[in-house]
Parts: C-alpha cells; structure tokens; sequence
C-alpha cells in the first residue's frame, strides 16, 4: 500500500509500535516503506539496481527487529530522519559488502515480502570480485605498459591513490636530484596535504545527500503546509518552490562535477612539475595522452566482455 494513503500521525503511530517490535507495525511498516529503501541508493548515490536489492536485503535485517526506530524522537519529519538512517546504513554497506555472507536460505524480496530460494541459485558476487580483480589486473598491465617518464607524471598526479615502485621512487629522486629518503618525506607531505582536499570531497558527497533530503523534506512541508488558496499559502508555495528549485540546481552541479571525476584528488601540476623539473604544461601534455592509451585500452576490455 502507497505511503500517501496514510496520515502523518498514522505513520508516526506505526513507527512507534515498531519501536516495539510489535510484528503488524513492523510488516505495515515494510509495506509502506519497502520501495523508499530499494530506491534510495538508485536515487542518491545512482548506484545499480543490482547493488540496490543487495542493498534492500542489508537494510531488512538491520531494521527488521524495530529497535532502531525507538531512537526517533520527532525533531524532524519521520522520512527526513529515515533517510539518514539509510544513508548511514548504505555507508556501513559499502565498508562491508565484500565481506557480507547471507547464511539463510530464507530471503527478502525488494518489496518486503520473504520467499524461499534453493541452494544453487546463482551467486553473482563471485562474477562481479572476478570482473573488480580483471579490471584492476587491466589497469596494472596498462600502466606497465606506459614508458617510464610518463608513468611516473600518472603517478605522482595520483599519489594519493597510487604507489611507486622501487624503479619509479629512483628514477624520480635522480630527477629531483635529492635522497630516495628525502622523496619518501617529500610523498609523504604531499599525502597529508591532498588529504585535506579529500575532506573537502567526502563535504561534497555528504552534502549531496544533504540537499536531497532537504528537497524531500521541503516537498514535504509543501504537501503538508502549503495547501489551499489563502494568501499565506500561496505566499510559502513561492517560497518553497523558489528553495527547491535552488537546491535542485546546487545538486544537480555537485553530481555534475562528480561525474566528471572533480572529486578525486590530484596533485597540482605545479607540484609534479617542481619535483620532475618539467613545465606545468609538459605535465599536463603527459597526463592526457597517458588517459587517452587507458580509454583505448579499456574500451577494448569492454568489447572483450
């Protein structure tokens, strides 16, 4: 049954009694609910369908008791406070799912619903650690392949990602004239610096999320508050759809420049430049062509598979 069939202090009460872990609350709440948890890293973090019924199934078990509703206190809309439930739990999600064991042969379907499976249905997570490990051994390969000088500039422009290996730490340490030891320092500095600017990445992810609950929550208000012909109502639909179409765009820019790879760190050109004592643009010439023989290589890979 749609959440919209519903009042908000229905919906309050039913998590109340979940709270409780009161089972007819706890199945009405799935009910209700179940589509918002399959949907939410689709819709915040554009992750797969796959990776969402994954997700679903994580969410159920670490909800399903009720106890984490009892930390509700109404401070804020309910679905407000879900969401960040959800985000927190996708986060938790994501640092364990390579080592998540589904023990069960009893599972949860995306709406909710339990079924029985067999013992040998296909596990795909085997396929999808083969294809991760393929395409890291493919990265690798391609980038041995890179001559020297170049791979080095690659390198030291995703030193934060990236180590050196014994030959590159020489041959750049001839190339700053200075110690391996004092290079290894130098790195080291240079690791700590971009980890500020990865603070400033994670700020940005963060408030991606932020912004999309803050569109929910002022829709929300809209549905709730905004209703009606009076002045007043009119004048607080103005106003809240002026902020939503202002939040839409601060989101849309952020997942923009997250698609476009602005929120990996890499070392300024002048940095690279100043250790290899080549020019900001040679670097910039190296990097690019350096990509361009990944993408023709990558795109072969996809073709291959």
């Amino acid at each position: 049954m749609p959440a919209v069939a519903y009042s908000n202090e229905e919906i309050l009460d039913i998590v109340k009694k979940s709270g409780t872990g009161e089972e007819a609350a706890l199945r009405k709440f799935f009910d209700i609910f179940s589509q918002d948890i399959y949907n939410f890293p689709i819709r915040v973090f554009h992750l797969s369908e796959d990776d969402a019924s994954d997700y679903y199934i994580y969410a159920f078990e670490r909800l399903k008791t009720g106890k984490r509703f009892q930390s509700f206190v109404g401070k804020s809309s309910f679905k407000t406070w879900f969401f960040s439930v959800l985000r927190n739990l996708l986060i938790d999600w994501q640092r364990t799912k390579r080592e998540l064991k589904i023990h069960s042969l009893g599972k949860v379907n995306k709406d909710g619903k339990e079924y029985n499976t067999i013992e040998d249905e296909p596990d795909v997570r085997a396929e999808e650690q083969t294809l991760a490990i393929d395409v890291s051994e493919k990265f690798q390969a391609a980038l041995q392949e890179v001559k020297l000088e170049s791979r080095v500039v690659f390198k030291l422009s995703f030193i934060y990602y990236l180590h050196l290996t014994e030959e590159e730490v020489k041959y750049i340490a001839e190339k700053a004239n200075i110690t391996t030891v004092d290079l290894q320092i130098e790195i080291l500095a240079l690791r700590e610096g971009l980890a500020d600017k990865e603070e400033d990445n994670l700020r940005n992810e963060d408030k991606i999320t932020s912004l999309y609950l803050n569109i929910l929550d002022l829709k929300e208000q809209k549905k709730t508050k905004a209703t009606g012909d009076s002045i007043e109502a009119t004048h607080l639909r103005d106003r809240i759809d002026h902020s939503l179409k202002k939040k839409y765009e601060q989101r849309r820019k952020l997942i923009e420049k997250k698609q476009k790879g602005h929120f990996l760190v890499r070392t300024p050109y002048r940095e690279i430049s100043r250790i290899l004592g080549i020019s900001e643009g040679g670097v910039s010439v190296t990097l690019l062509r350096v990509m361009e023989k990944f993408q023709k290589n990558f795109r072969d890979f996809a073709e291959e598979n």
